[in-house]
């Protein structure tokens, strides 16, 4: 398969989250406010966005310049919406359905079908099989990590200063034990440097068998 034809269906999944994600903001932003930005989900949706804009310019210009950045970005995109899907499986659904709430809100409750499931699925296949990765470079999951931890940072002296609760539940200093809070921190580091690695690897691996 030629580069031009694995372009096709990435152009089709990035047409797909870009139309999506306008959708979405134009119809929930408005309700949300700047809380929406304290949300991972939220953060990781977005750049998303912004890697699906970069790459259909890229795609349909040919500006040589938008390439390193077009596969840095969605590197960071595809991380950070995959941390967010395996969190919601396996960390805040077992956490709603112990607190005896459905979990369902985290599947289909307004945009979370498409935030939580549909495109992380989109971007990792895009990523993945159809989008040319070989100019990333090894530091990328270190870097990455950087930027889960800055946000970590962020929301957790928010917290600390009681300027905002949560917006999960790890992140509410006051309700946890100082330990348990370094535990999940922790935890969390070493997860999200996996998933960075993981796929830093799948992702320059598909593209070197071309």
């Amino acid at each position: 398969m030629t580069l031009a034809k694995r372009n096709i269906p990435a152009v089709l999944c990035n047409l797909f989250i870009l139309c999506a994600e306008i959708i979405i903001v134009i119809i929930k932003l408005p309700s949300s406010g700047a809380s929406a930005f304290s949300y991972y989900t939220f953060l990781s949706n977005l750049m998303g966005t912004a890697a699906a804009v970069i790459f259909l310019i890229s795609a349909f210009s040919g500006f040589k310049r938008l390439v390193r950045a077009k596969t840095i970005i969605r590197y960071y995109a595809t991380c950070m919406l995959a941390f967010t899907f395996i969190i919601v499986i396996t960390v805040l659904t077992p956490m709603a359905m112990s607190a005896g709430m459905d979990p369902s809100f985290l599947y289909i409750q307004d945009t979370a079908a498409f935030h939580h499931l549909i495109h992380p699925v989109l971007s990792f296949i895009s990523f993945i099989f159809f989008e040319d990765n070989r100019t990333l470079k090894k530091k990328q999951p270190a870097v990455m990590l950087g930027i889960s931890l800055a946000y970590t940072a962020v929301l957790i002296t928010l917290n600390i200063l009681n300027i905002t609760d949560g917006p999960y539940p790890f992140f509410q200093v006051y309700n946890n034990p100082v330990w348990a809070t370094l535990l999940w921190l922790a935890g969390l580091a070493g997860f999200d440097y996996l998933i960075n690695y993981l796929i830093f690897r799948a992702g320059t691996r598909s593209s070197h068998r071309t």
